[in-house]
């Protein structure tokens, strides 16, 4: 296109396109992550529900490598798995030996019959356990 008499051509250009940043992968990673720590996090604790018992002073914590957990009903739990009172001795030997410090951590519900902690604490003993961590929870609701 010419102006009256002039010599100068216009062109006419597409616009540019403006850069654009796809938020897709973004946020599918952001998810991905959530997920993530959301399950590991899960993992970090026993999954038993106990109401452990409150007590006023408690000691430093340190790492819970064995745990022994018994519920209300006297279902006893090594780490996470069920066992019998009597799988509970050979299983913790076995434990024993590939541990330095034969420390054992008991989780007990608060509402177990004692017979329970008894008979938990003799075969840890009679397992080679030479330290027994009674874990319970700080503060005092009463």
């Amino acid at each position: 296109m010419t102006r009256h008499g002039s010599s100068q051509v216009e062109f006419i250009r597409p616009k540019k396109a403006g850069l654009s940043l796809d938020m897709a992968p973004l946020i599918d990673i952001v998810f991905q992550l959530l997920i993530f720590f959301m399950l590991s996090s899960s993992f970090m604790s026993p999954a038993l529900k106990l109401n452990l018992p409150q007590a006023v002073k408690q000691d430093p914590m340190e790492s819970e490598r064995v745990v022994v957990s018994i519920d209300e009903a006297g279902n006893t739990f090594l780490n996470t798995t069920s066992v019998s009172l009597a799988e509970l001795k050979p299983r913790l030997e076995s434990l024993m030996k590939k541990d330095s410090k034969k420390a054992i951590h008991v989780r007990g519900d608060q509402e177990m019959p004692y017979k329970f902690f008894v008979e938990v604490m003799d075969a840890a003993r009679q397992a080679g356990a030479r330290q027994i961590n009674v874990v319970h929870q700080s503060g005092n609701k009463r």
